[in-house]
């Protein structure tokens, strides 16, 4: 009978070591965390935004503290705010930017350099991306990349938030006579579109301290501070005129001049616009694939704008324009955009573009191009001046090319 009973004994021990695993296992342990966003997360009405911001800055003193460790001073610092739109849904990405450019010692190579950094960004929750050749203000140098570099929506994702310029450090030499370079030289228009949609490129255009012609939309909240902005500061403000596109999806605009108006009512509707923007010289076309290649359309339009004695420039939205053409053939002064710089708002790319513009200047001796009211085309063309300038380009106002 003892025996039973202590078999029974046995029997509830092990039963009550497998209940106690069981809770364990259920409620001892906790559930893994999924791991922070590097960014905070903004709702709007326009889609939802995914600042990278507070990570940058972790990235920027990551970048500062190698330098710091490898004894290294920047020459040079210039900061950003970026933001791009996002892939595939309404909203927009933004981070925080520096170029620094350095000057390294003999003693300090990049890759020694590059290897000081690496560790620090990954603790920072970033990495060193890339290292390659670049140049600066035409200078010949290595750049390194530093940044975030993951998956957004099963998207891959990358921002870089610290671009490096290595330069060799200058030493003192004997000067010797420079042999006589023939420059080529020619003269650059430099036209942005848009203004009046946001507040934040005014300024920097307005400041940029080179010829800037704004084109600036009508009827737009910013459009009247951008255009006074813009004369305050000398610059040549037009009327960047809406024109029906090919497609009506596409219109984006309260007023767009259309190919079924009346000529009584396109008159009404560009003379209304001339005259809600205060200062203007001359016009452009905004969109206007359809109403530019429409002759009728256009002699309405550019009739008024010669009533106005102002001139004319053809954006060359469509390559099936008569707008320019027509131009001409009223006696109006006229010009015509020759390359588009910010179809893409990447800014070395918009930099490319701008090498390209100079070419085309070098060759021609001359070059009308367009960008945007965008915070990339400010920085981009902030920074591209030294180099337009150094390759022979005189900045000018668009009315200074007319023909």
């Amino acid at each position: 009978m003892a025996k039973k009973r202590s078999n029974h004994f046995i029997w509830i021990l092990a039963l009550m070591g497998v209940l106690a695993v069981i809770m364990y296992y259920q409620f001892g342990q906790k559930p893994a965390q999924p791991p922070e966003p590097g960014y905070n997360m903004e709702k709007t009405g326009a889609g939802v935004i995914l600042d990278f911001s507070e990570q940058s800055l972790k990235l920027h003193a990551a970048v500062d503290s190698g330098l710091a460790n490898s004894k290294v001073t920047p020459r040079e610092v210039k900061e950003a705010k970026r933001e791009v739109p996002r892939t595939g849904v309404e909203g927009i990405i933004r981070w925080h930017t520096r170029n620094i450019l350095l000057e390294l010692p003999e003693t300090v190579s990049p890759e020694t350099l590059e290897q000081a950094i690496k560790p620090l960004a990954a603790n920072a929750g970033g990495k060193v991306i890339g290292t390659e050749p670049d140049n600066y203000n035409g200078t010949p140098a290595v750049r390194i990349d530093v940044g975030i570099q993951d998956s957004l929506s099963n998207e891959p994702l990358t921002l870089v938030t610290d671009r490096i310029y290595i330069i060799k450090e200058k030493k003192a030499v004997p000067s010797k006579p420079k042999p006589k370079v023939e420059r080529k030289s020619g003269s650059m228009a430099i036209i942005i579109d848009d203004f009046g949609y946001t507040r934040e490129p005014i300024a920097g255009f307005a400041n940029m301290g080179r010829p800037i012609t704004f084109a600036v939309l009508p009827y737009r909240a910013y459009s009247n501070e951008a255009a006074t902005r813009a004369l305050s500061a000398g610059h040549l403000v037009m009327l960047h005129l809406p024109l029906e596109p090919l497609s009506a999806a596409e219109e984006t605009e309260p007023t767009v001049i259309t190919v079924a108006m009346s000529d009584a009512e396109i008159k009404d509707k560009v003379a209304k616009a001339i005259a809600a923007t205060p200062g203007v010289k001359g016009v452009n076309n905004h969109q206007g694939s359809k109403a530019t290649a429409d002759r009728r359309v256009m002699k309405t339009v550019l009739g008024v704008i010669k009533a106005n004695n102002l001139f004319f420039i053809d954006s060359r939205t469509s390559g099936n324009t008569i707008a320019a053409e027509t131009s001409r053939q009223l006696g109006l002064r006229t010009g015509e955009n020759e390359l588009f710089l910010d179809n893409s708002s990447d800014i070395e790319l918009i930099k490319e573009q701008l090498r390209k513009a100079v070419k085309m200047a070098q060759k021609n001796g001359s070059v009308t191009v367009i960008g945007h009211a965008r915070p990339n085309t400010v920085i981009a063309v902030r920074e591209m001046i030294p180099e337009i300038e150094a390759g022979g380009i005189r900045l000018v106002y668009a009315n200074e090319l007319l023909k």
